[in-house]
């Protein structure tokens, strides 16, 4: 189908505007299918890009989380010790 519309988009091109519509087809149709290659390669770039942005961010969240777990425990151990001698002698 596109073989075939191709061909006839050629051979008007011959009988109306001669070689330089031809190649004005040519450049535009390469252009194009370039064009949409491009796109799809940014998309998918993008869609990478942002489930590793996910990624990151939940990891840093967990971390944080975690953190957080430990400062709450670190802070209620020294108030129950409440000036205990903290190396254990």
């Amino acid at each position: 189908m596109i073989e075939s519309t191709l061909i006839l988009a050629l051979a008007e091109g011959l009988v109306r505007g001669g070689p330089v519509a031809i190649l004005a087809y040519i450049i535009f149709h390469m252009y194009r299918k370039d064009r949409k290659s491009s796109e799809e390669t940014q998309r998918q770039d993008r869609v990478f890009m942002e489930d590793r942005l996910n990624k990151i961010i939940e990891r840093d969240q967990d971390t944080r989380e975690k953190n957080t777990q430990a400062i709450t425990e670190l802070t209620s151990y020294l108030k129950s010790s409440n000036g205990k001698d903290w190396s254990g002698d």
